[in-house]
Parts: structure tokens; C-alpha cells; sequence
């Protein structure tokens, strides 16, 4: 059986996904439970230094992948799942692109600027922004999952 462009289409998506996902939902569990002193820190933001690669090639290859599909299938532009998928890829962007990273970084600031012991209370509260920011990118991602497996409508 031979495959098509569509379906060869799909098949990137569906890898970009699973790589591109999986490091987003792992990245906080390696800042959150590796994270217990400064020395700690300063690994797991290596680690996740690393892995962020992963999330970002696997979000644009979704993006660059969903709409080379629709591109191919133009139906798509007319179902409602694929639209509301696409808004709600470009409105998390704020929160994925900007917001976390920012939150991110300045804890990597504190956490490289501090001596060996105990994490500072400013990195403990730049940390409770961060779940939150990830809480949300996290049910962005599951909803976008729904849509695109379900096909609601």
C-alpha cells in the first residue's frame, strides 16, 4: 500500500505531536522535582535547556504540518475542529512563546546568580507563575488533542 501526501502529512503531525508535547508536559516535571537546591537548579535547567528543543521543533512542525494539510485538503478550512484548533494554537502563543519563557528565564537568572544552598522565596514564586502559565498551556494542548482526534464538529 502506498502511501499519500496527505497521509504522509499526517504522520509528521502525529510525530511532532507526541515529540513536541511530550517535552512541554516533561520540562515542569523536571524544573519542579529536580529542583531542590541551587545546584540542583542549575542541572535541571540544562536538562531543560535540551529538551525545550524538542517542544519547539515539534510546535512549528504542527503548525507547518496542519496547515501544508489543509493545503492539500482544503476541505479542512471549512470544519470547525481545524479552525478552532488554529485559534487555539495562536492564542496559547502568548502564554508558550512569551510569558513562560520570560518567567523561565528569570528564574535561570536567579538560579545561576545564587551560591550553592537553598533556592531564593523570588525563585519559589517565579516557580508558582510557571505551573500556572504550564497549567494552561497544558489544557490548551489536551483540548487541541480533543479536536483534532475527535472531530467535534
Amino acid at each position: 500500500m502506498r502511501m499519500t501526501l496527505y497521509g504522509l502529512l499526517v504522520l509528521v503531525h502525529v510525530i511532532a505531536a507526541v515529540v513536541g508535547l511530550g517535552a512541554s508536559f516533561g520540562m515542569p516535571v523536571v524544573a519542579k522535582f529536580g529542583a531542590k537546591s541551587v545546584t540542583n537548579a542549575k542541572v535541571c535547567f540544562e536538562i531543560n535547556r535540551k529538551i525545550e528543543m524538542f517542544a519547539k521543533i515539534g510546535s512549528l512542525t504542527l503548525l507547518a504540518s496542519g496547515i501544508l494539510m489543509a493545503i492539500v485538503n482544503p476541505v479542512l478550512w471549512s470544519q470547525g475542529w481545524f479552525i478552532g484548533s488554529l485559534i487555539i494554537y495562536i492564542l496559547i502563543q502568548p502564554v508558550v512563546a512569551a510569558m513562560l519563557p520570560k518567567t523561565i528565564e528569570k528564574q535561570g537568572d536567579i538560579v545561576m546568580n545564587s551560591g550553592d544552598g537553598e533556592l531564593p522565596a523570588e525563585y519559589h514564586q517565579l516557580d508558582k507563575k510557571a505551573a500556572k502559565l504550564n497549567g494552561i498551556a497544558h489544557v490548551a494542548a489536551v483540548l487541541l488533542i480533543v479536536l483534532m482526534s475527535t472531530k467535534p464538529f
